[in-house]
């Protein structure tokens, strides 16, 4: 099955894993599971880069992770972006209304501890 992981899902898998649910943990370690980072996450950590993660190679950090963990690394298509428009705005962060957008054009759930992203007709897990 495929699933989505959001930008803090992605830092804890990588720094913390223990602050991941064992429900998330479980699900990100099945290797019959595809778990998917979207670029959106980078580009969350580029410009919110203070305080959030300490890494001088933000490009490295990530392939790293996706190397490590077997993650599918995606980038926005054309209809994840024009499906943002069509979302209420329970949530203002605008990565986030992506990878729900992201999750709905693709109808694959979300592995996520914000509890703002469950108020969208998305599956979320954690």
């Amino acid at each position: 099955m495929k699933y989505l992981i959001d930008t803090c899902t992605l830092i804890w898998l990588s720094t913390d894993p223990d602050k991941l649910s064992k429900t998330a943990r479980k699900i990100i370690q099945n290797p019959n599971n595809n778990i998917i980072v979207s670029t959106v996450s980078p580009w969350e950590l580029a410009l919110k880069k203070d305080g959030i993660i300490k890494t001088d190679n933000l490009e490295n950090f990530v392939k790293q992770a996706c190397i490590r963990h077997q993650l599918t690394l995606i980038s926005p298509s054309l209809s994840h972006v024009c499906m943002v428009q069509e979302l209420p705005f329970h949530h203002k962060d605008p990565f986030d209304r992506l990878l729900i957008a992201t999750c709905i054009v693709e109808n694959i759930p979300l592995i996520s501890a914000d509890k703002k992203i469950a108020l969208y007709s998305i599956k979320t897990i954690w």
